[in-house]
């Protein structure tokens, strides 16, 4: 079985268009999708068609899908946050009604099974959207300690926007990185291609171009008249994130 694991769009359209036609070259049967598809990026809309498309296999709610959430019931006190408010609009404004229920309605985390592997599909980490899995976590932590009570031998997550393939005790992590932009300084599009046969998995990140100059011009265009898109420019050119933020 072939499977592509996406994650961390965020309304690059160019990026994911990029990437699902890679993947297609591969031969995949499924797509694996890990949260934060719609927010920060310009065309929220069409990603959610391109991607829903796709049927994929497994779909993740990320922590900035969320933003959307109650929005327009927000009453911003001061200057930033009335610009924030006006960033999270630019997304919401763009998709459709139906759009933002389907988004909302799905899941955090997917428990199921792979060929006769048990996996954990989630965008942080089981328990949260805004908690990040990483290499280097102390194994004292409270985290470390509920992911090796887990009977899944393998977690696909996201949310860092920095690819990974390693192992936390018995569980091996595996996190596709982002298509829309990332913050390992490589600023092509990334994602995970799984090959799973005689029950083995082999892993490989791609790293796929993109017309990213034509999208950093109209982010650039955009953040004039939107403060916050300038964090998403920054991370466009440098693969970093901006240290404003």
């Amino acid at each position: 079985m072939k499977l592509a694991v996406l994650s961390d769009v965020h309304g690059n359209y160019r990026a994911l268009e990029a990437v699902l036609l890679d993947a297609k070259g591969l031969g995949v049967d499924h797509i694996l999708f890990l949260g934060d598809l719609v927010f920060m990026g310009l065309d929220p809309q069409p990603c959610f068609d391109l991607l829903m498309a796709n049927k994929p296999l497994v779909i993740i709610k990320g922590n900035t899908d969320a933003k959307i959430e109650g929005i327009k019931a927000t009453n911003p006190v001061d200057v930033e946050e009335k610009l924030w408010r006006k960033f999270v609009r630019y997304t919401d404004i763009r998709l459709k009604p139906e759009s933002k229920a389907i988004i909302k309605a799905w899941p955090i985390v997917q428990r199921g099974e792979i060929g006769n592997d048990p996996f954990i599909f989630c965008h942080g980490s089981p328990y949260s959207f805004d908690e990040a899995i990483r290499k280097d976590m102390e194994t004292s932590s409270e985290l470390y300690k509920k992911l090796m009570q887990e009977d899944a031998s393998v977690i696909l997550c996201g949310h860092t926007h920095k690819p990974a393939d390693f192992t936390l005790g018995d569980k091996r992590i595996i996190n596709p990185g982002a298509v829309g932009y990332s913050f390992d300084q490589d600023v092509r599009a990334s994602y995970a291609f799984m090959d799973i046969h005689s029950n083995k998995i082999n892993v490989t990140i791609r790293r796929i171009e993109y017309d990213r100059e034509l999208y950093i011009n109209e982010v650039r265009h955009a953040s004039h008249s939107f403060k916050h898109f300038s964090s998403v420019l920054y991370a466009l050119e440098h693969g970093l994130p901006d240290p404003k933020y």
